[in-house]
């Protein structure tokens, strides 16, 4: 593999040296930042003013900046509201926009949201330091729960031509109790490597350690295409949860191709996996295998309303060697797999995105893992009728109260879905689902409403509500996409939620307050309950938490 890292490396450094005419190329919006969900609300109520396609989630840091740019020339009356909306993107975005804030002078801070930046024609550069620091208590439950985030972001672009991002966070933290037991099937959410963590001079309980670094190197190989190298995550979809790919997962090293023409984003994104790892291995003592994604997604914007997104992936792993042809840009996955008599483990998908009013889209998505006509439509619970399903909407500023936004969600995913009979090559990375955290075999509701009052004063309320079926003691019954499929226990009358059965439900308020750009003092409350048959396994869990972050965005683990 470390031949493979170097071809692509170079591939990129012939590139870079080869292009004389590289337009400029920007670095992306975080997928869970305000900044991202801002994108988003504006091209749900203005639809056709921007090229962005909300459905390739990491957006250019330019079409986030293009809004700013669009209020400085558009006639639509924008309300106080959104200009205010226009001026924080304009601020995050201000090395594409000439709508900023007036610079200050001094050395720190001179535009409202960074640190340190540099502006020259060749080079830009952003500077900000990434902190996290929450405490909250959990019912039941003596220790303390934390979270101690630092870290550092950095980006920027050399002549115009080439663009570079990295950030490194170092966290220390401690779960609620269902989390943990998350992480004895699935590792730590979105971490890779952990260690256990105790003894810090608080006198904190034991939690975990763990470093999150991200970074990328990108160019402009012309005016419509774009080359990424990198290691991150990567989100597909409108929804709150993503049946093709999240961000769930552990960051991975990635080549990524961008083509945007016309009414199109195609997007082919390469990446190395790390397979099945051992809960007894440290490092030194054996390097973990790995395995490898190729997926293709093509956005098509049949109109500014309306989107549809077309999905392909496959996942491999090979012991000495890569499958180069998975490399073809354009070709269809399934037909490689034909012409090499492929084992891997291939998916295909349609994304759907509706602006139906102004304020109102409808989303959805449909993921195919493996299906039968005969055994779908016989009724019989077929084993190998392997799908997701997801549908949702969203309305912005419901009954034209400003800022009052609403969404709902279903998703669904058959059991088995995801999973393979070689478990080297489940839909999986670092043991952690690469689309819902749930896995397979469950059927969600989720409902969402966010209210700003103010700028600068951010309500959060979710209520979801999943039935889950997970496997019992030495049985497979479709939940954990880690295991092969062959150990089925059966192969007819196989419906979501078999096995062990539970309902979960989560209720929780999120409060902000920025007191400054991208600097917050949080309030967190939830609650989350899980009932089953076995009474003796039901668990209820609350907990409130503050604190204080600053460059960073929440993740809530709503599993």
């Amino acid at each position: 593999m470390t031949k493979i890292r170097l071809l692509l490396i170079s591939g990129m450094m012939m590139v870079l040296s080869s292009q004389a005419r590289l337009a400029a190329q920007s670095t992306n919006l975080p997928v869970r930042s305000h900044g991202t969900w801002l994108t988003e609300r504006f091209d749900i109520l203005y639809p056709g003013q921007n090229s962005v396609h909300t459905d390739l989630r990491g957006y250019f840091r330019k079409d986030a900046a293009d809004w700013a740019n669009w209020a400085d020339t558009t006639t639509v009356a924008l309300s106080e509201q959104e200009k205010a909306d226009v001026q924080y993107l304009a601020d995050d975005n201000n090395d594409g926009t000439n709508r900023v804030s007036e610079p200050r002078k001094r050395w720190f801070y001179k535009t409202p949201a960074f640190l340190y930046e540099v502006n020259t024609p060749d080079f830009k550069l952003r500077v900000n330091p990434l902190l996290n620091g929450q405490v909250g208590f959990e019912s039941n439950r003596d220790e303390m729960l934390y979270i101690n985030t630092r870290g550092f972001e950095v980006r920027g672009s050399i002549d115009d031509r080439v663009y570079f991002h990295t950030n490194l966070e170092e966290t220390q933290l401690r779960y609620p109790d269902y989390v943990d037991q998350y992480i004895r099937d699935y590792k730590v959410p979105g971490a890779g490597f952990t260690k256990n963590y105790s003894g810090d001079p608080f006198g904190l309980a034991q939690g975990y350690d763990f470093n999150i670094a991200n970074a990328y190197l990108g160019v402009k190989i012309s005016k419509h295409i774009g080359l990424q190298l990198g290691h991150g995550s990567h989100f597909i979809g409108n929804g709150y949860r993503s049946m093709f790919l999240s961000d769930n997962s552990a960051p991975q090293f990635y080549l990524k191709l961008d083509t945007r023409l016309w009414k199109f984003h195609y997007q082919n994104l390469f990446m190395e996996l790390t397979s099945l790892t051992s809960t007894d291995t440290t490092p030194g003592d054996s390097r973990l295998g790995r395995k490898y994604a190729a997926i293709h997604y093509l956005s098509y914007k049949v109109n500014p309303r309306l989107t549809f997104g077309f999905f392909e992936s496959t996942i491999f792993h090979r012991t000495n060697d890569f499958e180069f042809q998975y490399l073809n840009p354009v070709i269809l996955y399934r037909t490689v797999e034909g012409m090499i008599g492929s084992p891997d483990n291939a998916m295909l998908g349609m994304n759907v995105s509706w602006t139906a009013l102004k304020g109102v889209q409808l989303y959805g998505q449909f993921l195919l893992d493996e299906l039968r006509f005969s055994e779908f439509f016989g009724g019989n619970g077929w084993w190998g009728n392997k799908y997701s399903i997801q549908a949702g909407f969203k309305y912005l500023n419901v009954m034209g109260i400003q800022r009052l936004d609403l969404q709902g969600e279903f998703n669904s995913s058959r059991p088995y879905t995801y999973s393979h009979f070689n478990i080297e090559n489940s839909y999986t990375h670092y043991n952690q689902p690469l689309a819902h955290p749930f896995g397979a075999n469950f059927r969600e509701m989720v409902g969402i409403v966010r209210y700003r009052p103010t700028p600068r004063l951010f309500f959060t309320a979710r209520l979801i509500q999943a039935l889950k079926g997970d496997n019992l003691p030495g049985e497979n019954w479709g939940s954990n996409p880690l295991l092969t499929y062959n150990t089925r226990e059966q192969e007819y009358g196989n419906e979501i939620g078999q096995g062990k059965r539970s309902t979960i439900f989560i209720a929780g308020l999120d409060i902000s307050w920025m007191c400054f750009h991208n600097a917050f003092f949080d309030l967190k409350l939830l609650s989350r309950t899980r009932e089953g048959a076995d009474a003796s396994t039901n668990q209820t869990t609350r907990v409130i938490s503050a604190g204080f972050r600053m460059n960073l965005w929440p993740v809530n683990n709503d599993f």
